[in-house]
C-alpha cells in the first residue's frame, strides 16, 4: 500500500510541475480568459476611443482596414482579430463560432490590396485576410478602440502593426570584419 501512495504523490508532483511550466504566460500578452465569452482587457478609455477616430479620419488608402494605434482596425475602427486555428487562406470558424467571432465580410467586387487578401469561406462568402490569415470582430468591443477580444480563450489575437515590430539589432559573428578593419573579437 505504501508503494501505491507513493507512486500516486509521485504523479501528483509531476502534473504539478507540467500545469506550471505551461500555464506561464509570456508577459507581453494578457492573461488568457478561460471562456469564449470572457475578454482579458477593459474596454477603450474616451482618450483611446478619440484617437483611433481621429486616425480614420485622415486616412484615405481605401484598404479595409488599417492601422491605428498598433493594431489593426476596421474602416469604423473597430478592432480586428485572428484566430490561432485558422491556416493562410482558411477560415475555420463557422456556425456557433462564426457567430461569437463575425468575419471581416468582403464585398463581391473586392480584389485583393496589399497585404490584404480576400478569401472564399465554405458558404460562398467572402472574408478579408491580412497576410492570409483570416480577420474578424468581436462583438464585446462596443466602441472604437475597444481591444476587449485580445486573448480570449488564448487563440483570438488583435493583430500588430508590423511596423512597430522591434528590429533586432545586427551581431557581428566572433572573427568578423566589422568597420575600421578590426574584427568581432574583445580585445582584453
Amino acid at each position: 500500500m505504501n508503494a501505491i501512495a507513493h507512486a500516486f504523490a509521485s504523479v501528483l508532483s509531476l502534473l504539478a510541475v507540467a500545469t506550471a511550466a505551461f500555464g506561464q504566460q509570456a508577459p507581453d500578452k494578457p492573461a488568457a480568459s478561460s471562456s469564449m465569452f470572457e475578454s482579458t482587457r477593459a474596454p477603450a478609455s474616451d482618450e483611446e476611443h478619440a484617437a483611433v477616430l481621429a486616425a480614420l479620419d485622415t486616412d484615405i488608402s481605401g484598404a479595409p482596414a488599417i492601422f491605428v494605434r498598433g493594431y489593426l482596425v476596421d474602416r469604423r475602427g473597430m478592432t480586428l482579430y485572428t484566430f490561432d486555428r485558422d491556416r493562410p487562406g482558411v477560415s475555420t470558424c463557422y456556425r456557433a463560432c462564426e457567430k461569437l467571432w463575425p468575419p471581416l465580410l468582403a464585398d463581391l467586387d473586392a480584389v485583393d490590396a496589399g497585404e490584404f487578401s480576400v478569401v472564399e469561406r465554405m458558404d460562398g462568402s467572402r472574408q478579408w485576410a491580412f497576410r492570409g490569415q483570416p480577420l474578424y470582430l468581436w462583438p464585446s468591443d462596443k466602441r472604437a478602440g475597444d481591444v476587449t477580444g485580445d486573448n480570449v480563450s488564448g487563440v483570438w489575437h488583435i493583430v500588430p502593426d508590423p511596423a512597430m515590430a522591434p528590429v533586432a539589432e545586427p551581431q557581428t559573428p566572433p572573427g568578423a570584419a566589422v568597420e575600421g578593419g578590426e574584427t568581432g573579437v574583445e580585445r582584453r
